[in-house]
């Protein structure tokens, strides 16, 4: 993985292995196999309920590995979220550790896909889970601390 000089995640790979897709009612029976074992990489889960309720400015996102549509890892998506211009990324869950490299495209994905959206994105890192931290720090993102936990911030438009 290289970082360009617009301050966006660049994932070098022969072919993208991820799909970043909105989540699907016919979604939620194939995530309810992993979700409460899954590994997450930024935020805390919320019931599968909350996730499939996304409106207005919040958005659940699926990611696939592109072969077929079978989720293997989700997104939960804030806007203007602390304040306009900011998205957070409220959840980041994958199925299992060895996803990685499909959340560390996904991550690109969304980055690539915020466009005019949003300027500066964050993502919470889970105390419990040192692998989250070194996720973030691996995608260019800073640490900041705030509200009591540590955030991971990157400006898209630098």
């Amino acid at each position: 993985m290289t970082i360009n000089p617009r301050g966006r995640s660049n994932i070098v790979a022969a072919e993208p292995i991820a799909v970043l897709r909105p989540l699907r009612q016919s979604d939620s029976e194939a995530v309810a196999r992993w979700y409460d074992k899954a590994t997450v990489l930024a935020g805390e889960r919320c019931s599968l309920g909350d996730l499939l309720d996304s409106t207005g400015r919040r958005r659940t996102l699926v990611l696939t590995d592109g072969t077929n549509q079978e989720p293997l890892g989700l997104m939960l998506i804030a806007l203007d979220d602390p304040e306009d211009g900011w998205a957070t990324v409220a959840l980041l869950a994958i199925a299992a550790p060895e996803q990685r490299d499909l959340a560390t495209e996904g991550v690109a994905l969304l980055e690539t896909n915020l466009g005019q959206k949003a300027t500066r994105i964050r993502a919470a890192v889970p105390a419990d889970v040192g692998l989250a931290l070194y996720f973030w720090l691996r995608l260019g993102y800073r640490p900041a601390a705030a509200d009591g936990r540590l955030w991971m911030i990157r400006d898209l438009d630098a």
